[in-house]
């Protein structure tokens, strides 16, 4: 069976790092761009590690494009506190020449036409995915959006509302007006997923330049997550969407009518139901998490070349 070809959104973002190496260690995915929108980090510093990990990665041929560096409404935010000010809390990539990327709407765009994508992955705020769905939602005729983002529970970044649905509630809301086919990955599912160092050696995951930059990202994630959490394991919230894309039946998907608040106040960014309206988005309300990150494990190992 061919590779589903895929386009990845993403704020890198130290889980939005391991998602990548999860993506490329997938046989099952053909990454065929990668787009970067502000959120974790300031949109320079995304762009930065996204094109310093694909050097890493020795896939510096998957087209980048730099998307847009504010939400379309509203504070801008990011989450450097937990990610650092560089996005990745210091871990080592390799130096890349500076280099001028077109316009993410472009890489997008031809993504879905060109290289004709089936899903395109979206890991941080979906201002970049909103933008071209209400410029033309035709687009996404043959391809479906998998976001991880939201919660119909408790937030991580308010009591009420995920970081990625704070960052952009104006996006999230168009794209669940825009008639785009939409798979939601919140952390309703994504929260009990998550990896340990230790897990990392025992899947045979040794040195080498992949190698080392896995068991440094882990290592700075779950010092993160031990700062602000009191948990010493590494959440894998951006590589459940990767997972999505593959192995859905991993997750328990139902359709779901979503709103979101998109006011400033203590209500921005929550998602909720709305009773009585039709379904826009196949929501996840639980995940295998032992399956999920055994599968990871298996996968970044097989990237790194390990066994």
């Amino acid at each position: 069976m061919s590779p589903r070809r895929v386009h990845i959104d993403t704020d890198p973002g130290l889980d939005d790092l391991l998602a990548l190496a999860f993506a490329f260690g997938s046989p099952e995915l053909a990454v065929e761009g990668l787009t970067t929108v502000a959120g974790n980090a300031a949109l320079p510093v995304v762009t930065k590690n996204a094109r310093r990990f694909c050097a890493l990665a020795e896939r510096s041929d998957v087209p980048l494009g730099v998307g847009a560096n504010a939400p379309l409404a509203l504070t801008p935010i990011d989450a450097t506190h937990f990610h650092g000010k560089d996005g990745r809390r210091g871990i080592a990539l390799p130096p890349v020449d500076e280099a001028s990327s077109p316009p993410a709407r472009d890489v997008l765009r031809r993504s879905l036409l060109e290289r004709e994508v089936e899903a395109v992955i979206a890991l941080g705020p979906l201002t970049n995915v909103a933008t071209l769905a209400v410029e033309n939602p035709a687009l996404f005729a043959k391809a479906e959006v998998i976001w991880m983002g939201g919660t119909l529970g408790p937030g991580n970044v308010t009591p009420k509302a995920e970081f990625n649905a704070y960052a952009d509630p104006r996006a999230v809301k168009l794209v669940l007006a825009s008639g785009v086919r939409l798979r939601v990955v919140p952390l309703d599912a994504t929260s009990r997923v998550a990896v340990s160092e230790a897990d990392l050696a025992r899947a045979g995951i040794a040195g080498g330049a992949l190698g080392d930059f896995l068991h440094a990202a882990v290592r700075a994630l779950c010092g993160a997550e031990r700062e602000h959490s009191g948990e010493p394991t590494a959440v894998l919230h951006d590589p459940c969407a990767i997972a999505a894309a593959f192995a859905p039946e991993l997750f328990a998907f139902a359709p779901r009518a979503l709103e979101i608040a998109e006011r400033e106040g203590g209500e921005r960014g929550r998602l909720r139901e709305k009773p009585g309206a039709t379904a826009n988005a196949d929501f996840a309300h639980a995940a295998d998490a032992r399956r999920l990150g055994r599968l990871f494990l298996e996968r970044v190992a097989r990237w790194a070349g390990g066994p």
